[in-house]
């Protein structure tokens, strides 16, 4: 029994971690910064820290889909799915 309380815990903290992710990267980076200064600075107890730490990796990873859905944008754009800008482009960015 003691092994369900463990896992029904566990998945308490997945899913409070998962909850209401940020709309917008920089909202997603904003917490993550709030939750690693706590982490850092503040003495809490240790299932306190660890679901602090859950909810940093749910954002860490959500923030790596907003960069990769933004990339994703930009690549279409592109013309032929090219990742480089254009000569013309490159030299505007030396003038």
């Amino acid at each position: 029994m003691a092994k369900r309380k463990v896992s029904s815990a566990r998945a308490a903290r997945h899913a409070a971690a998962d909850a209401a992710l940020p709309a917008t990267f920089e909202e997603t980076v904003a917490e993550l910064r709030t939750i690693v200064d706590d982490l850092e600075h503040q003495d809490a107890d240790l299932e306190a820290a660890v679901g602090r730490y859950e909810r940093g990796v749910a954002l860490q990873k959500h923030a790596e889909a907003q960069l990769e859905s933004a990339r994703l944008r930009v690549e279409a754009l592109l013309p032929d799915g090219s990742t480089e800008l254009a000569d013309d482009e490159e030299e505007d960015e030396d003038a």
